[in-house]
């Protein structure tokens, strides 16, 4: 499913699939989608604009596809969560499908609260229907065209902050996340889990933002912060707002200490359940994504998908 104005000629992969043109908001005719579909691979989240409209966007496009997967055959749904929804203040040593949801959750950005929203409205469509639901979280998704990844720190020009050069990423290659998808579907016995999605966490942030300078072209030196020092600046930012504007005030989110952590937290990231359960490994290590992320077409448009949901 795209939405009705997408180009799909510029997606390499347009004339292999069938495509269902469609707008989660706004389309009455969203039931015909699942004529003859065994699985929905519902990936659909509004990532731009402000927080209220990613969060009423992405839940309520969410709540409506639900409803007319209701209406049809279909029994199951492989859903798209993320990292994101995680409490990265209490996560400790290793993140893993066992640590707890965000507890302040209105603390956090409006893309966070959305994809804990999500997952919750879905959850709660699975049990009222009987269906099956599998849920995958991506850690953060890089690929062609999506290379610079928010979890590395701030670029001023051509000085690249790197915040905690040594922290560990917890990143999935665009094809190896897209195949584990696959594998989900395919496999009815995995109904009621949740998987993590991440390649490994052997890649630091200061190696990754090498590999994207180089790769990408793209001029300027790397400056190591310390993540202790800018979390005490992210505290003292938020004590200086509250102490001046009385709470009222509105900090970036690189200031807010929650979102701060959730971006750039030093911890270990497991995939060891995955793997166990659905026989999953990432077909690419780092320098064989490397190799297909930066090439000597990089300088070439690159296609951005602009799926709105996969069935």
């Amino acid at each position: 499913m795209v939405r009705p104005s997408t180009n799909i000629g510029r997606l390499g992969w347009s004339g292999d699939v069938e495509v269902f043109r469609a707008d989660l908001r706004t389309s009455k005719e969203l039931d015909q989608a699942f004529n003859g579909v065994d699985v929905l691979i519902h990936l659909a989240a509004t990532v731009v604009g402000d927080e209220d409209g990613q969060l009423s966007e992405t839940v309520i496009g969410t709540t409506r596809l639900l409803q007319a997967m209701a209406t049809s055959q279909t029994q199951r749904i492989v859903l798209a969560s993320s990292f994101s929804v995680y409490d990265w203040e209490a996560a400790r040593g290793t993140l893993s499908e066992n640590t707890q949801i965000a507890a302040n959750l209105y603390q956090r950005d409006g893309y966070a609260i959305a994809k804990v929203w999500q997952e919750r409205v879905t959850r709660l469509a699975t049990g009222e229907n009987g269906w099956q639901l599998t849920v995958l979280r991506p850690g953060f998704i890089w690929g062609k065209g999506n290379d610079y990844l928010f979890c590395l720190g701030q670029s001023v020009g051509p000085v690249h902050l790197v915040i905690g050069p040594t922290t560990r990423l917890p990143l999935t290659h665009v094809e190896n996340c897209a195949d584990a998808f696959v594998v989900a579907a395919e496999k009815t016995e995995t109904s009621g889990q949740t998987f993590n999605v991440v390649d490994n966490d052997s890649v630091r942030a200061w190696q990754y933002m090498g590999a994207y300078l180089q790769g990408a072209g793209v001029s300027g030196v790397r400056v190591p912060v310390p993540y202790r020092a800018f979390l005490m600046l992210t505290h003292l930012a938020q004590f200086t707002s509250k102490l001046i504007f009385h709470g009222k005030g509105k900090l970036p989110s690189l200031f807010v200490p929650c979102r701060f952590k959730a971006r750039f937290k030093p911890l270990r990231y497991s995939n060891d359940q995955i793997r166990s359960v659905l026989g999953w490994q990432p077909a690419k290590d780092f320098s064989a994504a490397v190799a297909v992320t930066w090439t000597s077409s990089q300088n070439d448009e690159s296609p951005a998908v602009e799926t709105a949901a996969a069935v």
